[in-house]
């Protein structure tokens, strides 16, 4: 549990600022994007953060971009829409040409891989027309997934910096309380069944096989008091 919020806070933005001048992030609407999307505009301002909605189908569109697009409206930050329907399924395809299947996990992975070329085709782009600035790529993983590996390789798993990555899934829902008390985002933007949405009805904690409580008290017998970080 965070103890001091606004400390935590102003650590966080400092480090975010010390590596970027404007945030590229996908925004999925689950509970980490909402909570980096609210850190990044609270360090670097509302017109040096964009979001990038990238659905794959209508599930993606009608549910976890539904809530992406809403939170980007509530937040006032820069949004950009980008479909990764052909991306993903050239790749799933392309392999399957080559007399190999796509397994549901292998397919759900090329959709996670497929939305990180998406932001550093985005933040390259970017970064040639503002050559004054640091276009980064922001990671939304947390320390929780990433204690146990959680994540796609090349997906997910890849960004130039993580804000959230010393923080317990239960320590993202303290501070996007936090900001829903604020008055920056509302309650239903808030993703209490966190799902990757890699495929339709796909939820964490029935992927991992245990709740995310259960990995904590994992993570807390490894986890520093004092800088909150693994040793």
């Amino acid at each position: 549990m965070i103890k001091d919020i606004p400390r935590l806070l102003e650590v966080v933005t400092n480090e975010i600022r010390e590596y970027a001048d404007y945030a590229v992030l996908g925004l999925s609407g689950g509970a980490d994007s909402t909570l980096v999307a609210c850190l990044c505009k609270m360090a670097l301002g509302k017109e040096n953060v964009e979001g990038i909605h990238m659905p794959y189908g209508k599930t993606d569109t009608e549910t976890f971009n539904a809530r992406s697009v809403k939170l980007a409206n509530k937040l006032n930050i820069q949004s950009r829409y980008v479909p990764i329907t052909s991306i993903s399924d050239a790749i799933s395809n392309t392999i399957q040409c080559g007399g190999l299947m796509m397994s549901t996990l292998n397919d759900g992975n090329a959709r996670s891989r497929s939305r990180m070329c998406v932001l550093y085709a985005i933040a390259g782009a970017m970064g040639q027309v503002w050559k004054d600035k640091r276009v980064r790529v922001v990671g939304t993983g947390n320390l929780s997934e990433d204690f146990i590996g959680y994540d796609t390789k090349g997906g997910d798993a890849l960004a130039d910096f993580f804000p959230i990555g010393d923080l317990l899934k239960s320590e993202v829902y303290q501070l996007l309380d936090y900001f829903r008390d604020l008055g920056w985002i509302d309650e239903d933007m808030i993703d209490r069944f966190p799902s990757a949405g890699l495929w339709e009805g796909q939820k964490d904690e029935d992927e991992l096989g245990y709740s995310y409580a259960d990995m904590e008290h994992s993570v807390l017998k490894l986890r520093n008091p004092e800088t909150g970080r693994l040793d």
